[in-house]
This record gives structure tokens, sequence and C-alpha cells, in this order.
């Protein structure tokens, strides 16, 4: 699942520079995956290592071990670029400390739309605000088995933003109570059962017939709709194969880069903007991007996040999924 992650976390990329798929927005759709994913790999760490309900708390110890390191480097780096070649520019005026603070806290990255922090600085980061709310809930959805409750009332509120009785946007892509069926999908892909399998290839189904409503005009084309209901489609059937594949180091490697290439793109492209101003993205400027985007990130894993893996290991006391080490906890067997 490793280049999956990281040919993700390309699309998220050239989505930020302006790139487009038949007028679709491929770092929506991408992002629906690394959702359906999340799901998946949360409840496998869960089952297989903090199943309990004393253990909750070093689950979110594992969380931040796994999201801040490289996420506090390229947040700060970003924010030094900005200081330095952008000075009186919108990104450069909310490096406030009210900002900066809220950021810091992560949580608050996925409320910038109600004005809890800005958005400019790292605007790929907003996800990491509704990763860490997902975080916040699953260990509970799962030990108190309340994860069909949950799916029913998620696509309670995804129907209308899809259908735009709500902010679409909003409700539809960027807040946990709209989207929380979809990590759920990625949550019932791990160890499936005939009635889980059958939710999720429903939802799947239904998520098609929804985007092909959408593209004919029986449903009013709304921001991100479209997207979000081709992620679905598409996520959960790539997603569940990818599980089925064994282990590869190769693959390891690809994934472990990925997150790296999520969070610094943004970075890379302000420092190249504030050397050589950007006038168009032509497939030159997006693969010297994506060039310089993955060489910092293998940096940035070997020398901040590996130790940091190290900790999360010695956190899970070396657990096995049988007989063979889960590497991090993010690449799938």
């Amino acid at each position: 699942m490793g280049a999956y992650r990281l040919l993700l976390a390309v699309l998220v990329a050239v989505s930020h520079m302006g790139k487009t798929f038949m007028g679709l927005n491929p770092g929506v759709i991408a992002v629906i995956s690394f959702l359906i994913i999340s799901g998946f790999v949360m409840t496998s760490l869960i089952e297989r290592n903090y199943q309990a309900p004393g253990k909750v708390g070093l689950f979110y110890l594992d969380r931040v071990l796994r999201l801040y390191p490289q996420f506090l480097l390229y947040f700060f780096a970003a924010s030094a670029v900005l200081y330095i070649l952008f000075p009186g520019s919108p990104q450069e005026a909310e490096l406030t400390f009210k900002n900066i603070a809220a950021s810091l806290a992560m949580v608050p990255l996925g409320f910038y739309m109600f004005g809890a922090t800005g958005s400019g600085i790292l605007p790929p980061a907003w996800s990491l605000g509704l990763e860490m709310c997902f975080y916040l809930v699953i260990p509970f959805l799962i030990l108190y088995r309340a994860r069909g409750v949950a799916f029913i009332l998620s696509v309670a509120v995804f129907i209308p933003a899809c259908l735009g009785l709500i902010n679409t946007d909003v409700y539809g892509y960027r807040l946990l109570p709209g989207v929380l069926f979809i990590f759920l999908c990625g949550s019932y892909l791990y160890k499936p059962q005939a009635k889980s399998l059958a939710i999720v290839a429903g939802t799947a189904v239904a998520a098609a017939l929804i985007f092909i409503a959408i593209m004919a005009g029986w449903i009013e084309r709304r921001p991100s709709n479209a997207e979000v209901a081709a992620g679905i489609a598409l996520g959960v059937p790539v997603v569940y194969l990818l599980t089925k594949l064994k282990y590869h180091r190769a693959d390891e490697f690809l994934g472990n880069i990925s997150y790296g290439v999520f969070l610094n793109h943004y970075a890379v492209m302000y420092f190249l903007h504030g050397l050589w101003p950007i006038s168009s993205y032509d497939a030159y400027t997006v693969a010297k991007i994506l060039g310089l985007s993955f060489l910092l990130s293998g940096v940035s894993y070997y020398c901040v996040e590996r130790p940091a893996l190290k900790l999360r290991h010695a956190l899970r006391g070396g657990v096995k999924d049988g007989g063979r080490q889960v590497r991090g906890g993010e690449t799938a067997a």
C-alpha cells in the first residue's frame, strides 16, 4: 500500500498546482482514499495493540509520535520561507501567535473554516486536524462496538451535504460527522466478515451511482461532492485489493516518504516561487517541485521520523502480526 499512498500524496500536490482531471480535483479524490486507509490501519493498530480502555491514552501517544515530527519540521520550514521571502503577503500575515499556537495543537486545523486558525501557512495540514478528530473517537467506537450506529449517523449528515441542503464542502468533506463513514469503510475492511463487506461494497456502489447522477446533472454539482463520491467508489475496491498484497520492502520505502511529500510540497512551492516567481506550473516545474519534495521527504524520514518510529515500536512492545513485525503500523500487510 506504500506506493499507493505516495501516488495519493502526488495527486494532492499536483492538485495544489492547479491540475485537474476531466474537471475533477484529484487531490480531493486522493484524500478520500487516505481516509479509507486510515480507517483500516487504525483498526488494525487498536485491535493488535490497544484493545482495552486503559490503553487508549497510549494509542493517542502513538498517533502524536506518528504525526508530529515531520509536521513540526515542515510547518516551521513553511513559516520561515513565508516570513523571509513573502513579507506582507496574506500567508505571512497568518504568522501570528494565535494562529501558530492553534496550528501546533493540530485539531484546530480541521476547523479553519470557522476561524479556529489560518489555512495559508501549510494548507494540506487541515486534513491532519480531521485525522486527529478521527483518532479521538475510533478507539471507543471499536471498544464499545458502536461503529454501526456511527456509520448510520455519519451517512445521515453526508447525504444532505452532498445534496446541498447544508454546506457541501464543510459537512460533506472536511468535518468528521459527514465523513466518519468513509473512515469506517476502511475500518470494516480489516478482518472483514460478510456483513461488513456488504456494507462497504454497498457504500461503494451507492457512491458510484451518486457520482454518475452528479455528472449527469441529476444532482447539482457542488464543491467537492463529485470528487468525494468518486473517491469512495474508487478508493474502497483499490484499498481492499491492496490489503491482500504481501509486504515488500520497496513498497514500504515508498510509503515512508509519502507523508513527507504530502506535507512539504507547499513549502517547496513557496520556496521556489520566492526565488523565481512561477508564472505557470508546466511539466518541468511540476517535476522540479516533486523531485525536490521527494528528496526532502527521504531526508526527513530518516533524520526526523525514524527516531520517533523507534519510540512507537517500543510503545507497542514489539507487537508482531502472524510472526512478522508490522513496520511502523502504517504499511498494511
